[in-house]
């Protein structure tokens, strides 16, 4: 996947200035340095804080946010095109159109999930150069919108324990600006007299966990401010999102590369603390029980995510040869035969069911060379590939996607912003990367 990100990138706009032209229309300019971190940052907060607000037409408003985001950065000269990028994204096309077009006297295709894909995906192909010293004040107003996540789950709680209804953005959004097909509210189990805070502004409690979770990883990585571990740790917990766990189970698959001596000892600290706390509350009891509907009955939420899809995928790929080569067609996996009521069709295998398993697999080849090539720390998009690819619905939310660009795939290697670089950009965190 080397290939993906390597080579020329080249500007938006090379060409020179030249009298009649609009005066945006020029290579990128120094100027205005902490521009393309303002924009990512504000990109970042609007796409988390309104992800429950839908457009006419149940277009989730990440998508909007995101669009203009590249727009502005491409009209200011902040974002440049990738030519790498670029020659895989119009082979994924050519290999889609190809597939779809023989097949296409056989189903109905949805154009409307075309070009959501088109634009989503479209994105990854423009990268924005920035500093060192930019990538990490990023990241860290990631963990600051974490910890606002984590303190609006504090909130819920304690209100509800004061007897109080959990508040929740849906308390002051009409029904028609909410974003469909999801359950944001949910009680702890069925007729329980508490409800799973959602972090008020997060889609569902599963989603307020994983962002959370990213921060904690993130957080134990980089910046180790031990305190804020705790914290984002104790609010994850108090989710009782399963998603959210399961992200920092993984994840601990990086911290020998990352930690070392006493900082092995203080998290190890923390976590028993934690976990003996928990220990006499339900989240220990939910854990467990989610952790067994893994390879429980069918209709369990946790087969249908971790076990069913890959099921699900065989079976469509091994029935015929057309669905091998075309799929089952764009926007149609779900409306074939689905294997349980909890089926929810990750990006590779919604990929592979709809579209084919050439173009399914060229497809994870490019967003996984965009992501996982980046000048971001590793543990970024290690986190954020781990939640595209496993732990929801993912391929074209534009939410999870949104994510993958800011945090990992718009900081691609060889686009290093060389201008020189403020004083009042030096992070004091940035020198906590190390071990």
């Amino acid at each position: 996947m080397t290939t993906l990100v390597q080579g020329q990138v080249l500007p938006f706009s090379p060409t020179p200035r030249v009298a009649g032209t609009p005066p945006w229309w020029n290579a990128a300019q120094p100027a205005r340095p902490q521009l393309a971190l303002t924009t990512l940052t504000v990109t970042m907060w609007l796409g988390v804080l309104t992800q429950k607000i839908a457009l006419p037409g149940n277009i989730e408003a990440a998508l909007p946010i995101l669009m203009a985001a590249v727009l502005v950065l491409m009209v200011t000269g902040r974002a440049r095109l990738s030519l790498p990028r670029l020659l895989v994204f119009a082979l994924l096309a050519l290999t889609i159109a190809i597939s779809q077009a023989a097949a296409a006297d056989h189903r109905l295709i949805s154009v409307p999930a075309l070009a959501v894909a088109g634009v989503i995906y479209g994105t990854f192909l423009f990268v924005v150069p920035l500093r060192d010293a930019e990538r990490m004040m990023l990241l860290a107003r990631f963990q600051a919108l974490a910890t606002f996540i984590a303190a609006m789950v504090a909130v819920q709680w304690t209100c509800q324990f004061a007897g109080l209804p959990m508040p929740t953005l849906e308390m002051l959004l009409p029904r028609t600006m909410l974003f469909e097909a999801y359950n944001s509210v949910q009680p702890l189990a069925w007729k329980a007299a508490y409800m799973k805070p959602n972090g008020i502004f997060m889609l569902e409690a599963s989603h307020t966990s994983q962002i959370l979770a990213m921060a904690v990883v993130i957080e134990i990585c980089t910046f180790r401010r031990w305190w804020r571990v705790a914290a984002l740790l104790i609010a994850q917990l108090s989710t009782f999102g399963g998603t959210g766990f399961i992200l920092l189970l993984v994840s601990a698959l990086l911290l020998p590369f990352y930690l070392r001596g006493r900082s092995l000892a203080m998290l190890g600290a923390i976590t028993l603390v934690v976990a003996v706390g928990t220990s006499f509350t339900p989240v220990w009891t939910n854990f467990a029980k989610r952790s067994a509907e893994i390879g429980g009955e069918d209709t369990s939420s946790g087969r249908g995510r971790f076990v069913e899809p890959y099921l699900f995928m065989v079976e469509r790929l091994s029935s015929d040869k057309r669905t091998l080569l075309a799929g089952l067609g764009p926007g149609n996996g779900k409306f074939d035969r689905d294997r349980t009521g909890q089926l929810v069709m990750n990006p590779l295998v919604k990929a592979t069911v709809e579209y084919g398993l050439i173009a399914g697999m060229l497809w994870m080849v490019f967003i996984h060379g965009c992501v996982l090539r980046t000048r971001m720390p590793f543990v970024a998009a290690f986190v954020v590939i781990i939640q595209y690819d496993f732990l929801n619905g993912s391929l074209l939310v534009p939410l999870h996607l949104l994510y993958c660009w800011v945090l990992a795939g718009a900081h691609a290697r060889g686009a290093e912003d060389a201008t020189p670089m403020p004083a009042a950009l030096r992070h004091p965190l940035q020198e906590r990367g190390k071990p």
